[in-house]
């Protein structure tokens, strides 16, 4: 489970109880989205439409645009 904030994004890998900072060198996110078919692959969205994405779950971040 991921949730995007304007501090970065933070997993949590128990269904909420506790939550880790990850990828928080991207700031004021707008949105996060999991490949339902591949959970590793995560893209994420800062509220100026830059659009990020991971292929190893969040750990690291390229720019897609």
């Amino acid at each position: 489970m991921y949730v995007a904030t304007r501090d970065g994004l933070f997993k949590s890998a128990d269904a909420g109880e506790t939550w880790k900072a990850g990828g928080n060198e991207l700031k004021n996110l707008a949105a996060v989205v999991v490949n339902p078919k591949n959970t590793v692959e995560v893209y994420s969205a800062t509220v100026d439409g830059i659009v990020f994405k991971s292929t190893n779950g969040g750990v690291t971040w390229e720019r897609q645009n």
